[in-house]
């Protein structure tokens, strides 16, 4: 019985360890998906296409990082 409880101990909390998301980081990657995309949204004037550039790589960028962070939540 005492070979079995270590095995079964390990069995039980690799799972939870794997798939551990930090929410905190999802919530700051959250804000900043939302942040960027109201900017992309707003009617800029021709001259701030540099800017408006700078939005979308800013909102791919997190988007990525959410997708590799497991923040599934964020669309």
């Amino acid at each position: 019985m005492k070979r079995l409880r270590l095995p079964l101990l390990a069995a039980l909390a690799l799972p939870t360890a794997v798939n551990a998301t930090n929410y905190v980081e999802c919530e700051a990657i959250q804000n900043v998906v939302n942040r960027s995309a109201e900017m992309l949204l707003k009617d800029w004037p021709s001259s701030m296409k540099e800017y408006k550039k700078k939005q979308q790589e800013i909102y791919d960028r997190a988007i990525k990082d959410a997708k590799k962070r497991g923040c599934y939540y964020i669309q």
